[in-house]
C-alpha cells in the first residue's frame, strides 16, 4: 500500500494562512489587555487621589439635566455649576464617591449618571460588551481553523488536476513543435530529387 506524504503548503497562500491565527491572537490579547487596563484604572482606591481630582471625576460621572449628551464637568449651564459645587460641598463633607452618585441619584434617578453602576440589572451594561467582545474572537477563531481545514482538504484533489493540465499543455507544446520541424524538412527536399525517385520506383517495378 502506498503511503501518504503529508501535504505542505508553500507560497504567499501558505504564509497568508499561518498569519491569520497570529493576528487573531494578537487581537484577543490587545482586547484583554484593555480590559485589565480599564478594570485596573476603575478600581484605583479614592484614598490615593485628592479631593479635587475626585470632584473632577465624579463631574465627568454626572450628566446635566438640561444638556444634551453632556456631563456637568463640561458644561456652563448654571445648573451644572451648582451640581459641580455639590459634588465638593459633598467630598468635603467626607462622603464617599459612591455616597456623592446615590446623593445625586435620589434627586434626578438613573438618568443623571453617565455609565450605569456595576451592579444588579445594570451590571449586564458592563459584562455584555465583555462577552460580545470574547465571543467574537471565539468565532473568528473558529472560522479561521475551518477554513484552514478547508484549504488542507481542498489542496489534493486540485494538485493532481494541476499536474494534468500542465503536462497535457507541455505535451501539445511539444507535438507543435514536431510538426514545425517535420513540415521544415520536408520543405528542404529538393524538387529534382522528389521527381527522380519517381521513375527509379516505375523501373524497380518493370524489372521484376
Amino acid at each position: 500500500m502506498a503511503s501518504r506524504t503529508p501535504l505542505v503548503m508553500t507560497g504567499p497562500r501558505a504564509s497568508a494562512t499561518r498569519a491569520l491565527p497570529s493576528r487573531a491572537f494578537a487581537v484577543s490579547i490587545t482586547a484583554l489587555f484593555l480590559l485589565v487596563l480599564t478594570s485596573a484604572i476603575s478600581c484605583v482606591r479614592e484614598e490615593d487621589i485628592t479631593l479635587e481630582q475626585r470632584a473632577h471625576q465624579l463631574a465627568g460621572e454626572l450628566m446635566c439635566p438640561v444638556c444634551d449628551g453632556q456631563t456637568i464637568d463640561g458644561s456652563n449651564a448654571q445648573i451644572a455649576i451648582d451640581m459641580r459645587l455639590k459634588v465638593r460641598e459633598r467630598l468635603e463633607a467626607g462622603d464617599t464617591n459612591a455616597e456623592v452618585r446615590d446623593y445625586f441619584v435620589v434627586r434626578y434617578g438613573q438618568e443623571i449618571l453617565a455609565a450605569p453602576e456595576r451592579s444588579g440589572f445594570n451590571l449586564l451594561a458592563w459584562i455584555v460588551p465583555v462577552v460580545i467582545v470574547f465571543g467574537g474572537i471565539g468565532i473568528a477563531l473558529i472560522t479561521i481553523k475551518n477554513m484552514r481545514k478547508s484549504v488542507l482538504q481542498a489542496q489534493p484533489a486540485n494538485a493532481p488536476q494541476t499536474a494534468e493540465a500542465v503536462a497535457g499543455e507541455n505535451l501539445e507544446k511539444y507535438l507543435a513543435q514536431v510538426d514545425r520541424d517535420l513540415g521544415i524538412a520536408a520543405d528542404t527536399i529538393p524538387d529534382d530529387e522528389q521527381e527522380t525517385s519517381t521513375p527509379d520506383n516505375n523501373s524497380d517495378e518493370v524489372n521484376s
